[in-house]
């Protein structure tokens, strides 16, 4: 989530949190930011049990991949990324666009 950590700023100056959620266990959050600090939060669903809620993001999850929101002040989700692969990560400047109202 590189990318997403260099541009985490413009994300703030546009009043958005980014929330990076993935299927593993407090423990791997942990090893990964002690190697990979990020300025937002990971959140864990170990088992999908979160995710198994929402139907659209349960296969995703499945497969062990993240998922990425980027959530307004109002709360409101104003994109989501599934990856397919354990390394994908959205493309910020679709992330940007959609959030500028450019996309």
């Amino acid at each position: 989530m590189a990318q997403l950590r260099q541009d985490y700023s413009k994300f703030k100056d546009l009043n958005t949190e980014i929330l990076v959620m993935v299927p593993n266990g407090p423990r791997m959050i942990e090893r990964y930011l002690k190697s990979n600090p990020t300025p937002y939060p990971i959140l864990t669903d170990k088992g999908a049990k979160v995710a198994g809620q929402y139907l659209q993001i349960k296969q995703f999850f499945s497969l062990g991949t993240p998922s990425v929101f980027l959530v307004d002040k109002a709360g409101k989700i104003r994109y989501v990324f599934y990856g397919k692969l354990m390394i994908d990560e959205p493309d910020n400047r679709e992330a940007l666009g959609v959030l500028t109202g450019m996309a």
